[in-house]
């Protein structure tokens, strides 16, 4: 392995900008006299807003480390057939979002308010799917495929045999950081729910990675990345409508 600290340090620094100014937005959110209102009935504005400088700020790097040429870096539509298309792709994400839909079937059955946001308004759904169907996945694929592991791929050498698959370290870092990165949601969340989602994005976070790693295409793995968190919160609408709504 070709050990390269400087590239990990700088990717893990950028990562720590990005927390620190999320951070910060969100303190600022706070002081306003209508966060708390903002936050439980309109949670998909603050959530756009702090996605906004995961994507900018990798965008604005990657630009310049490609010096404008972004397919280099992840902005392509490369398929490697027959295994990473993106047909395969949507049904890989559609099975981790059907995984995650589980959820509701406790609350189902003891008729109880299914774990989306609320309230339930034509705003509030139309809102939470476009940052689930759109933002989420084109900031943070951008982000931590695009820029870091790019970044750590075209500065580190070596991989790690997982499964009888070769994963580069730049790969396997990069899912890593992405999966800590996501303890930022405490701000939001109880620290179990946290936990669980740590864990899952590093998991997924090498999956996605290594279709990255064999594509060169952030369209791969942001198929991937919206199909997972789409397709529970589409259904979680949907089942509302059909079993709660009056």
């Amino acid at each position: 392995m070709k050990r390269n600290t400087a590239a990990i340090l700088s990717m893990l620094g950028i990562t720590a900008i990005v927390v620190a100014i999320i951070i910060g937005m969100f303190a600022v959110l706070q002081t306003r006299p209508n966060f708390e209102t903002l936050q439980r009935d309109s949670s998909w504005i603050v959530a756009v807003l702090v996605h906004v400088p995961q994507f900018l700020i990798p965008f604005a790097l990657i630009w310049w480390l490609s010096k404008g040429r972004l397919g280099a870096y992840g902005f392509n539509l490369k398929q490697k057939p027959p295994t990473f298309t993106h047909v395969r792709m949507l049904g890989l994400g559609v099975i981790f979002g059907l995984i995650m839909s589980l959820k509701y079937i406790s609350p189902i059955l003891q008729g109880a308010p299914l774990d989306i946001p609320q309230p339930v308004t034509t705003a509030n759904v139309l809102g939470n799917l476009a940052f689930q169907w759109i933002v989420v996945g084109l900031s943070e694929e951008t982000m931590f495929r695009g820029l870091i592991q790019t970044h750590l791929m075209n500065n580190l050498e070596g991989s790690v045999r997982l499964l009888g698959h070769d994963l580069h370290v730049g790969t396997v870092i990069g899912a890593i950081v992405w999966g800590a990165f996501h303890f930022i949601n405490a701000l939001v969340m109880p620290m179990g729910s946290v936990v669980f989602y740590v864990v899952l994005t590093t998991f997924a976070g090498l999956l996605m990675g290594y279709a990255y790693q064999e594509t060169g295409s952030l369209l791969t793995t942001i198929i991937v990345h919206n199909t997972m968190f789409g397709v529970p919160l589409t259904l979680g609408y949907l089942l509302h409508g059909l079993l709660y709504a009056a």
